[in-house]
């Protein structure tokens, strides 16, 4: 089985460095120009099946690549983005401002470490493996599926597939609408073919991340 990880489109608080988590912003102008880019890369693949997180930026760039393939997008919780609680909204230097002592220890140690009002990295993992093992009873092993999802849930799969410790996510990173390919097969297990793949033109222009 073929599968793409695909994180969504640009959103103004990408550009301005802000968590998102599950804050519901809308793909800014770059961002659906972005997924339209992607649809047109992803166009002769045929894909059997598209699932996208809750959340509007993810749902908006499944919307627009699932045009091409005449499929409706099955929506599923376990690939929404990492809750940043009290940290949503916040950029970089509001975290460093405020939360100094738990940024001290994100740093060093953040797969466990619960984000006040949000969630553990850890969750995150746990539940986005879970949409990755659905996916793998409801599909046949020659087919080819799109996950639209977000930073961390993405990144967590990444470790997860490779034996990296969750500490250690940023040995990985994907941005706005990068594409990631991996593969599932009986006898070999999880691969992976490509991460954050520049399936679009964007990458060239100013982008932005998450500030952890």
């Amino acid at each position: 089985m073929r599968i793409f990880l695909l994180r969504h489109g640009e959103t103004d608080w990408n550009l301005q460095r802000r968590c998102q988590g599950i804050t519901d912003v809308d793909l800014n102008d770059r961002g659906r120009r972005q997924a339209r880019q992607i649809a047109e890369y992803l166009s002769t693949e045929k894909i059997n099946g598209i699932y996208s997180s809750a959340l509007k930026r993810a749902l908006q760039t499944a919307e627009i690549l699932r045009r091409s393939h005449g499929l409706a997008v099955t929506v599923d919780s376990d690939f929404r983005e990492l809750n940043h609680g009290a940290f949503e909204g916040l950029t970089f230097s509001d975290i460093r401002d405020s939360y100094p002592d738990f940024l001290r220890l994100w740093r060093s140690e953040p797969a466990q470490l619960m984000i006040p009002g949000g969630e553990r990295l850890i969750d995150v993992e746990k539940r986005a493996w879970n949409g990755m093992e659905q996916i793998l009873k409801f599909h046949l092993p020659h087919e080819t599926v799109v996950v639209v999802s977000h930073n961390f849930p993405i990144l967590a799969i990444l470790c997860r597939i490779t034996g990296t410790p969750l500490n250690d996510y940023r040995s990985f990173r994907v941005e706005p609408c990068g594409l990631t390919h991996i593969s599932y097969d009986d006898s070999e297990g999880w691969r992976i073919i490509q991460i954050n793949g520049a399936g679009y033109t964007a990458l060239a222009e100013p982008k932005g991340g998450s500030p952890f």
